[in-house]
């Protein structure tokens, strides 16, 4: 992969590429990807919802969803995080529980707000195809439209 920003689509049931471009960023420990649902134009959420959002916060009606590669630091290489920002209100490490969709033992959440998102620590061991397939799953199920399985990977590799 070269340095440039990438877009492209995917679905979970073949998440190769994606798994390839994490692996990737990854050996470098710079970069991250920005994983975006696809919605039917009939599904998106009203545009007049979303003005009135400026006060309360909650505009993530579709989810996003990042991986960024742990840096490579004075400490050594640090986790790989995950994160989520969604439009499910407070204490979603308990509801993604309750979905079916808990934390593996072993990841710890670092945040859990309901304006700046969720951001889940992953151990270092942790494969990418793993740490990718949790992600889009919790993404999935904190989604208040209907997507249609398929997503867009947003890579942008860091300087």
């Amino acid at each position: 992969m070269t340095g440039d920003n990438e877009t492209f689509t995917f679905v979970p049931d073949d998440p190769g590429l994606v798994v390839a471009r994490m692996d990737g960023l990854g050996a470098r420990h710079k970069g991250w990807i920005n994983l975006v649902p696809e919605v039917r134009e009939e599904d998106q959420p009203d545009p007049a919802v979303g003005l009135g959002t400026l006060f309360t916060g909650t505009i993530h009606e579709i989810p996003i969803c990042t991986w960024a590669a742990g840096k490579d630091g004075r400490r050594g290489v640090e986790p790989d995080s995950l994160g989520i920002q969604h439009n499910t209100g407070t204490k979603v490490v308990a509801r993604l529980a309750g979905l079916d969709v808990p934390l593996p033992p072993g990841w710890r959440w670092r945040q859990d707000h309901p304006r700046r998102g969720l951001v889940v620590l992953v151990p270092l061991e942790v494969s990418h195809a793993d740490q990718l397939a949790w992600l889009l799953r919790a993404g999935a199920v904190l989604s208040t439209v209907p997507l249609t399985g398929r997503w867009e990977a947003r890579v942008r590799p860091g300087r």
